[in-house]
């Protein structure tokens, strides 16, 4: 019988016990640490909203008048004289604003893929760990952890959830092509296309993001489970979504109510996290001191080059702070990392426990054999 109540608790019991998982949480939460959107919205000013109507109408023409490729080629032609301009102007701010930003793009780069890595690496290393603990009680370190994840299932769990987020990038393609057809339809100036095109739009914007969702949830389902036999029995990417597919149709009731019961999971933890953060953010206070410490030495090495180099005035502590800034971001908020991370542990060893435990299922699945009359 499935058993989720057991799969809680004892993923509790894993959390709390199995410490060395901790820094491989830390981990992840620092790759999934930019995964929460921001909130945008817009709104008139009391003037724009009680324009007259004849000034719409005159913007309106203008509007129909113009040719948009003649008007971007205008819009780029004067920001290069602009560029331009400054650099005549201001020579040497305009070279040193132009290194901090190229130099900005690739710590960036170098940070995001280094981060990336880690995020798999810790992953993978996660979901073997919980799986020995399970089968031998022994709990290794974080080197034998380290060693666990850094393998070709890493980089297997990456090309799977690039594969997952296909439909999501399908998605933004086509609300471009929509939005691009609102524009088309009101640069074309003819008010009926207009209001036709902005009602469909707005409807098929929603349809698709809605069934995007529901698609989404299918898929990152199918992608935990992928994983774990990625790892676990070391499949080859299609092989794992075959199998993880062939699982999700054979135990689709459930996977379906652990899925509830995660999500019910993450909602009420999101709540909680949301007013655990305020005592974080007082506790990082603290640990912004180590957060100094930690970037104190490459900053006044990298100011110093730049010194150096013959780098005017407060360039250098610019391009120091690129260096500096996120190494002391990485300590300063380290305990909302290992909050987060404590919540990503818990919800991998979960996942991980239900494969297991649906495995042990299949495998004790009683064979039907038909009685031999006397």
């Amino acid at each position: 019988m499935f058993d989720i109540k057991k799969i809680l608790v004892r993923s509790w019991h894993i959390l709390w016990n199995y410490r060395t998982l901790w820094m491989f949480g830390f981990m992840m939460a620092l790759a999934m640490g930019a995964s929460g959107g921001g909130n945008s919205g817009y709104s008139a000013s009391d003037g724009d909203r009680r324009q007259p109507n004849s000034e719409w109408r005159s913007d309106w023409e203008t509007l129909r008048g113009e040719n948009l490729t003649d008007k971007l080629q205008d819009g780029l032609r004067q920001a290069g004289e602009e560029l331009q301009k400054l650099q005549a102007q201001y020579p040497v701010e305009f070279k040193m604003g132009l290194t901090a930003f190229i130099m900005f793009v690739i710590v960036a780069t170098l940070a995001g893929l280094i981060i990336t890595i880690l995020g798999y690496v810790a992953e993978t290393a996660s979901i073997r760990m919980v799986d020995e603990y399970e089968q031998t009680g022994v709990k290794v370190g974080f080197w034998q952890g380290w060693k666990y994840g850094w393998s070709r299932a890493s980089w297997r769990l990456f090309l799977v959830n690039f594969l997952v987020h296909i439909p999501a990038f399908v998605l933004f393609v086509l609300l471009g092509l929509v939005v691009w057809w609102i524009v088309a339809s009101a640069l074309s100036g003819v008010a009926w296309r207009l209001v036709t095109s902005l009602v469909a739009g707005i409807g098929l914007a929603f349809l698709l993001i809605f069934f995007t969702i529901i698609l989404m949830s299918i898929l990152y389902v199918l992608r935990d489970f992928a994983w774990r036999i990625i790892v676990l029995e070391d499949a080859g990417v299609l092989q794992s979504l075959r199998n993880a597919f062939g699982m999700m149709k054979r135990q689709w009731k459930n996977i379906g109510l652990m899925w509830l019961v995660m999500l019910g999971l993450k909602i009420a933890w999101g709540i909680a996290f949301f007013i655990l953060v305020f005592p974080l953010l007082i506790v990082s206070i603290l640990t912004a001191v180590g957060g100094v410490l930690v970037a104190i030495v490459p900053t006044l090495l990298t100011a110093g080059v730049a010194s150096l180099l013959s780098a005017p005035d407060y360039w250098p502590w610019i391009f120091a702070a690129i260096i500096g800034f996120p190494l002391f971001a990485v300590v300063a908020f380290s305990p909302i990392l290992l909050v987060r991370g404590w919540a990503l542990i818990y919800h991998s060893s979960a996942w991980t426990l239900t494969y297991r435990e649906l495995k042990a299922l299949e495998a004790a699945a009683p064979t039907i054999i038909e009685p031999v009359e006397a």
